[in-house]
Parts: structure tokens; C-alpha cells; sequence
């Protein structure tokens, strides 16, 4: 690419994102409408492209801010984090923080998490695929390999911790209920891409909270059972985390084992 090719691109560029004219004494003359006029036209196309790619990637967020404000917050975030990547589809990576901090949206944190929750929802259905682990492959291990085996998730799995209810206005707001009002509540997600290629989420709390962040942490299975005493007896320990392995095997959470060094 040549020098006056990049010089043309910045000015256009500086154009779109900054009103910045420079470009204008390079535009040749022509048609019914002036110079500016074209170039308004273009510099609005691209932003509004920009726009549609946040909607369409946050549905549900758009829904609860409704078309005032979902276009406040698409014109702020384009002004201070315009698109950096060749894909639209990394756009928006930056709109939790921004929602986060500037005005007023950063009066509810739970617009933030909203469209946090969206890109999760993003990040799983785009993860790399793998395959399963069965319960047969699993039964199949010697009883010598358990203690040090260790549980390998599916790359769509994510765990994600939540200090409002967003997942429940979301869950409203797509089956086009009134969404319950903005609530201060601690909840852990996890998320993953099904069999049939469908985003899924649960809520996990509980043993299976403390199972789940042991073994993404890497424990193995002895130090899983260790981990189950804060909540199970240690009787019960080994018999729950085996309960819990076999629905994570059917939900398809797991894609293989491996033996901890």
C-alpha cells in the first residue's frame, strides 16, 4: 500500500470519527450534491452500520433501554471506542465497561451486567468445538486413576459471577414479559454451547458451585472431594461429586479427563 493511499485512508477516517475536513480537497466534484453532502451521507452510513451491529448483538439490551437511550449509548460508544478490528463481530467487546462508567447508564449497574451477559452469550456460541466425554469412557478408568484425575471443560464453558439480577430481565424480556425491577443479587452462571449447538446457562450454587470452580481451578479429584467437605460430610463427599460429574457428562460440560502431575 502506498504512502498517499494511508495518508487518504487517515483523512477518511479522521473524517468519520472526528468531522475532520481535510479529506474534502480530495473528493472529486460530480452528481447533484456537493462534496460535503456526499461525504455526510457516507460518515452516516457508517455509523449507523456501527449502530446496528450493537443492536444486533444486544437484543435484550436494547429492549430494556428502549430506542432513546439504546441510541445515546450506541453514538457515546462509537465516539470513544471506534471499531478497531476488520470483524464487526469484536465491535462491541468494550460496551460493558463503557455502559459501566459513562452517563447515565452507569446509574444502574445492571445495564452493564445486561450487556455483559450478551457478549457471554457471544464468546460461548463462538468458542472453539471439542468433543464430549462419556460416562463409559469415564467407568472405563482404572480405580488407581481416580485420585488424580483431572476434568478438562468443553471451551464453550464459562462461569460467570452476576451481583444483579440481569439473567432473570433477561429471561423477561426475551419471552416479552415485563422485566422485574433492577435487584442487588449475588448469583454464579454457567454457560456452554449444548450438542445441537445451543447456547445454554444454569445457575450453580452450593456444592456444585464449590465442585465447578475447584476442577476450572485444575483440582483433581481428591482435591475435588476435599473441597466438598466445606458444605458435605466426608462419608458423602465422593458419592455427591460423582453425582455431579454425571450431570456435567450429560449436559456436555466436559470433554475429556487428563492425570494431574
Amino acid at each position: 500500500m502506498s504512502e498517499l493511499l494511508r495518508d487518504r485512508q487517515r483523512q477518511l477516517m479522521a473524517y468519520l470519527l472526528h468531522g475532520d475536513a481535510a479529506i474534502d480537497a480530495h473528493i472529486c466534484a460530480g452528481g447533484t450534491a456537493d462534496k460535503s453532502t456526499r461525504l455526510g451521507i457516507y460518515a452516516n452510513a457508517y455509523r449507523k452500520r456501527l449502530q446496528e451491529t450493537l443492536d444486533a448483538d444486544h437484543p435484550m439490551l436494547g429492549l430494556y433501554l428502549g430506542d432513546d437511550l439504546c441510541e445515546q449509548m450506541a453514538y457515546g460508544y462509537i465516539d470513544r471506542h471506534p471499531s478497531q478490528h476488520p470483524s464487526l463481530r469484536h465491535f462491541g467487546e468494550q460496551l460493558p465497561d463503557f455502559l459501566a462508567a459513562a452517563e447515565p447508564f452507569c446509574r444502574q449497574p445492571l445495564i452493564a451486567e445486561l450487556a455483559r451477559f450478551e457478549r457471554l452469550l457471544m464468546t460461548v456460541f463462538d468458542a472453539a468445538d471439542a468433543g464430549r466425554l462419556s460416562l463409559d469412557s469415564l467407568q472405563q478408568l482404572p480405580a488407581s486413576a481416580w485420585p488424580q484425575l483431572r476434568l478438562c471443560f468443553h471451551p464453550s464453558v464459562r462461569l460467570w459471577h452476576s451481583g444483579w439480577n440481569c439473567v432473570q430481565v433477561w429471561q423477561a424480556l426475551r419471552a416479552e414479559e415485563v422485566p422485574p425491577p433492577q435487584e442487588r443479587r449475588e448469583f454464579h452462571w454457567l454457560l456452554w454451547r449444548n450438542r445441537e449447538r445451543l447456547t445454554e446457562f444454569t445457575s450453580v450454587a452450593g456444592a456444585e458451585l464449590i465442585a465447578v470452580r475447584a476442577a476450572f481451578d485444575g483440582a483433581d479429584f481428591s482435591r475435588l472431594c476435599e473441597h466438598l467437605l466445606e458444605l458435605v460430610p466426608a462419608e458423602r463427599a465422593a458419592g455427591t461429586l460423582a453425582q455431579l460429574l454425571q450431570a456435567w457428562i450429560q449436559r456436555g460440560w466436559l470433554s475429556g479427563v487428563d492425570q494431574a502431575e
